[in-house]
């Protein structure tokens, strides 16, 4: 657990929207990226509901903003039946049409390697560099998997809409902040990070931000949105506190899944945040990212309701 009150530093800014304004007693949630673990951030709400705390906003990175979805919509039966529901054969299933392609593609970058040329130290030098190049490019395999991944995410699109009423969660008092990267360049394959505010968007568009966001390279492909292509926002920002703090949250609360998160809490002046974590690991990645198993989830959500009482109740004079 981590309590931070800050002062006297100056804030950075990513051009989010002016016109919401947090009020003076207002809390902002923040969930963190983690894969399955995410269900440890379903029972640290739970815990939060019980002590009837009133958010005023939600940011979420990857996993955190398909719970931050959940969060808005304010149903936490339904949030519970979804993981519940959600297991490693429907998280991760197989496209096997980008399959095939990846292995074709493959088959030719080696194939490449074994073009005969002249016995030539300089020739042989550029057969060599010329394979690699393909390889990495955006028409090689390695290009070839970044952008399209082995699994198709929106296979889950009808899983997720039978839990969540993204039509609730648009026309709802409580903004969502979703983080993404993206759109790529070709100095940075992933691209800048970038907040969307769920509610300024149709729910076509907010469906794809949600996949976006919890779109991880070369596992999923990347996502489209108004022709430009966006992927998992936790790579760059897996506790996504700037957002609320920019809109005028100072009292706020953070769920992550590390023990020990990584983040700069002097970016942050004037502000209480309270972290919670859990105070044993959830395990690394990739095994707990993808450990979707009915076990793991409910460990996991036990571990985030308990945790989160046992935090909160050493913060009783500030929420």
């Amino acid at each position: 657990m981590s309590l931070v009150s800050l002062s006297n530093m100056k804030k950075t800014s990513h051009n989010l929207p002016h016109e919401l304004e947090a009020t003076q007693n207002s809390i902002g949630l923040a969930l963190s990226a983690g894969g399955a673990r995410g269900a440890y951030q379903i029972g640290s709400w739970r815990a939060l509901r019980e002590r009837g705390l009133s958010l005023g906003a939600v940011a979420g990175s990857s996993i955190g903003a398909l719970n931050g979805a959940l969060v808005c919509q304010g149903d936490w039966e339904s949030a519970y039946d979804l993981w519940i529901q959600l297991t490693r054969s429907t998280v991760l299933r197989p496209d096997y049409g980008k399959i095939g392609k990846l292995v074709f593609t493959a088959a030719v970058d080696i194939g490449l390697l074994f073009v005969p040329v002249p016995n030539l130290r300089f020739v042989r030098i550029l057969k060599y560099a010329s394979s690699v190049i393909k390889i990495a490019s955006r028409h090689g395999s390695l290009g070839m998997l970044r952008r399209m991944g082995l699994f198709n995410l929106s296979d889950l699109k009808p899983l997720l809409g039978k839990y969540i009423e993204i039509s609730k969660v648009l026309d709802g008092k409580i903004p969502l902040f979703v983080t993404t990267c993206g759109p790529p360049c070709q100095t940075d394959p992933l691209g800048p990070l970038r907040y969307f505010r769920l509610q300024e968007h149709d729910e076509e568009n907010a469906w794809r931000i949600l996949s976006a966001s919890m779109s991880i390279p070369f596992v999923f492909g990347g996502v489209r949105i108004n022709g430009e292509t966006f992927s998992d926002g936790g790579i760059r920002e897996s506790l996504p506190v700037d957002p609320l703090y920019e809109i005028g949250f100072r009292k706020i609360v953070a769920v992550g899944m590390k023990r020990d998160m990584h983040w700069r809490p002097e970016k942050y002046p004037d502000s209480t945040i309270v972290l919670i974590t859990p105070d044993q690991s959830l395990g690394r990645f990739p095994l707990a990212t993808f450990r979707f198993t009915r076990e793991a989830v409910l460990e996991w959500m036990s571990r985030g309701y308990l945790d989160a009482h046992r935090i909160l109740d050493k913060q009783r004079l500030i929420f």
